[in-house]
């Protein structure tokens, strides 16, 4: 019998193109999603992860990350679990696999919709709830935000082999890699905020 797919597992090219199409264009609003040739440039280059999570044989969850080996740091670009699979504990299964998978590396940066950028109570909650999920799943917020293309970001970070980072620096470092020359400076805005 073929052993099952288990734990994370790098996407071959077709798959993430079906993930794409079937899974990730219902569950993000299409102005958070980048193209999909962006996405398959960007994992030609080196710089881009796309990981699926499985559990017995069935993807349940997957992850798509920005990465810049030099610096040992990552970014969460998505992370969502399996429409059938939610409220099952898969998400959280699914970080703490990303944990191991990337054991070599420093440390994961993640960006939440900030909670001040929206009067919308049910969005405001929402938001909460997520920032909560990755807390449990050891995220830390920092004092870091981030303003790209228009959507303010709280930025949490998850550590690996790093427990302290200079998250704001980072990040630029990885905005960077992502939207080079002028992109960056038309696009990101980096700032400090009380909260921590």
């Amino acid at each position: 019998m073929e052993d099952q797919k288990q734990g994370l597992l790098r996407l071959e090219e077709w798959e993430i193109a079906q993930i794409y199409e079937d899974r990730m264009c219902r569950d993000f609003p299409r102005s958070e999603l980048k193209p999909l040739e962006v996405i398959e440039r960007m994992r030609r280059q080196g710089m881009y992860d796309c990981l699926g999570f499985y559990e017995d044989g069935q993807m349940t969850a997957y992850a798509f990350s920005v990465t810049v080996r030099e610096s040992g740091y990552l970014l969460l670009d998505y992370l969502a679990v399996c429409e059938d699979c939610r409220g099952s504990g898969h998400g959280s299964r699914c970080l703490q696999e990303m944990k191991r998978f990337y054991a070599g590396e420093k440390g994961l940066l993640l960006e939440c919709e900030s909670l001040e950028s929206t009067n919308d109570m049910s969005e405001r909650e929402v938001r909460t709830r997520r920032i909560r999920f990755y807390e449990r799943s050891g995220c830390m917020r920092t004092a870091v935000r981030s303003q790209l293309f228009g959507v303010e970001f709280e930025i949490l970070y998850l550590p690996l082999r790093e427990e302290k980072a200079d998250v704001k620096g980072e990040l630029e470092r990885l905005y960077r890699k992502m939207l080079p020359g002028s992109a960056y400076e038309k696009h990101v805005l980096l700032f400090m905020d009380n909260v921590s």
